[in-house]
């Protein structure tokens, strides 16, 4: 398993399935936020970042193509948070992303311990479509 991360992320509908975009910092270089512990770059400024290198960039990565052409509004997005006072990781995301598949790829990316983590709805977190 790799290093215990926080951070963001968006699901990315790909051809039919769901790639995971993710940017994260592991647990001892993170930023405390009040009685948590969090990734210090926020969905935009990130998106942002990524947005102007452009689709042959994002590509050439092996990155989804999706920041180049959308803002980061449109795809369901979350964070993930860890609380060390009750030693667990909170996920926070959309409900379309909290499927056991999608929640899996989550876990093995920011290296979470089984049984160490909750998924939370958070409406921060739902994609514009859906504010609507």
């Amino acid at each position: 398993m790799s290093e215990s991360c926080v951070g963001i992320l968006w699901g990315i509908s790909d051809g039919g399935r769901m790639t995971l975009l993710a940017d994260k910092t592991p647990i001892d270089q993170a930023e405390s936020y009040g009685d948590s512990i969090t990734h210090g770059t926020g969905h935009a400024e990130f998106w942002e970042e990524l947005s102007r290198q452009g689709a042959a960039g994002l590509a050439a990565r092996n990155l989804p193509t999706a920041p180049a052409w959308y803002p980061y509004e449109a795809y369901p997005r979350g964070r993930v948070v860890y609380w060390p006072n009750e030693q667990k990781f909170i996920i926070y995301v959309d409900r379309r992303l909290q499927g056991a598949t999608f929640i899996a790829k989550i876990i093995a990316e920011f290296g979470i311990s089984v049984g160490r983590f909750e998924v939370k709805s958070d409406p921060h977190y739902r994609a514009v479509r859906d504010l609507s």
